[in-house]
């Protein structure tokens, strides 16, 4: 385990932006979905931006959603799960490389990304800048950290022994 761990740690920059740029091309590009090379292609031919007002009432989305999940197949589950992990692996990968090592610090920023991201999302007209995402982001990002966490103690404790 702790081999497993040096690794990661030893290559998490490169990890790092290799995840950040596959965020990207998810969440910015919509990538592998045509959706943004549509709407490139709308725009070309002279079609109007239409700019969705942002969701800003938190949980609105969440329960609206969780109300409407029947099985793990539908759609809304499939979001909700998609936001948790897609953010997943920016609290295990930042405490690696960074000086942030305490888990507000690793949230802070993670915020401001996925706030980011969202605002991008809603000025281009390619998504819905939507506060239940930042929220589900934040989630995955906390999951991430606390596997951070245990591997590293467990790891630790195993070279200490």
């Amino acid at each position: 385990m702790s081999k497993i761990f040096g690794f990661i740690k030893k290559y998490s920059v490169p990890i790092f932006i290799f995840y950040m740029l596959v965020l990207i091309l998810v969440l910015i590009f919509k990538y592998p979905s045509p959706i943004f090379w549509k709407l490139i292609n709308h725009w070309k031919n002279g079609g109007e931006i239409y700019l969705e007002p942002p969701h800003l009432v938190p949980f609105e989305i969440i329960t609206y959603y969780v109300k409407s999940v029947h099985s793990l197949d539908d759609w809304f589950f499939k979001n909700l799960a998609c936001n948790i992990i897609m953010f997943m692996p920016y609290g295990f990968l930042v405490p690696l490389f960074s000086k942030r090592k305490k888990w507000w610090q690793v949230l802070i920023f993670g915020v401001i990304l996925s706030v980011l991201i969202e605002v991008l999302q809603g000025l281009l007209g390619i998504g819905i800048s939507d506060i239940d995402d930042v929220i589900l982001n934040s989630f995955g990002l906390l999951i991430g950290f606390g596997i951070y966490k245990l591997i590293y103690s467990v790891a630790l404790k195993k070279s200490l022994d």
